[in-house]
């Protein structure tokens, strides 16, 4: 059954590793997501939000809570910041 509320949507196949699956179905699981498909659609939309704001000139960084280990995330696509050529 199509859905008709809200934006236009597009159904599609996303063949992944059995590995992969079981990690999101963990992933399901563990936050109370009502499938699988829901995890992935958060998951793009983190993706996205990242992506728009690299392309608005932020630059984004971590640092680990444990070590204090500190660098840019790289996020595709892109070549990761070390390999970058600076002009």
């Amino acid at each position: 059954m199509p859905r008709t509320a809200g934006l236009k949507k597009t159904r599609f196949t996303l063949w992944l590793s059995d590995d992969v699956l079981k990690d999101l179905t963990r992933e399901q699981e563990a936050t109370g997501k009502g499938s699988v498909a829901e995890v992935v659609r958060e998951a793009v939309e983190v993706y996205r939000s990242l992506l728009h704001a690299k392309e608005q000139g932020l630059n984004l960084f971590f640092e680990d809570g444990k070590t204090g280990e500190k660098g840019r995330i790289w996020l595709l696509p892109g070549r990761p910041p070390a390999t970058r050529q600076k002009s």
